[in-house]
């Protein structure tokens, strides 16, 4: 199964929501804190932009961009970045195939997989919290 909107409203709503649930580990919080820099991420199929904004105290998740510069982007489709969260797909090789196009200062981003097995539980959960069966 692919990623489980289509509508882009419902979309954006779904991936806001578990990008906010992502500050709640304690990992995840500090490895985004240390990058100080605003990352936009960039999902297609439907279209879905949003930011993390880590340049100043404590992160933000915004549906809007925030002013400023982007230190560092990625651009991957709505089925990858469903099949990253699942456990499906190894971010570093996704990287690796392309399938994630970086832009900006993204070596901080990359070291972030490690945090990787904490995310997929986070969305697992989330989906199950959905009703979305994997």
């Amino acid at each position: 199964m692919g990623f489980p909107y289509t509508d882009p409203q419902q979309a954006k709503q779904f991936v806001l929501e578990f990008a906010n649930r992502l500050k709640d580990v304690q990992e995840i919080y500090e490895g985004w804190s240390a990058l100080k820099m605003l990352i936009g991420i960039h999902i297609k199929q439907p279209d879905i932009d949003f930011w993390v904004d880590a340049r100043g105290e404590g992160i933000q998740i915004c549906e809007t961009h925030p002013g400023g510069e982007e230190g560092a982007s990625l651009t991957l489709t709505a089925d990858l970045f469903h099949k990253l969260y699942t456990g499906q797909e190894n971010a570093m090789l996704a990287f690796t195939k392309r399938l994630i196009q970086p832009k900006g200062k993204v070596s901080g981003i990359m070291q972030l997989t490690r945090t990787m097995p904490q995310a997929i539980e986070v969305y697992k959960k989330f989906l199950v919290e959905k009703g979305v069966h994997l």
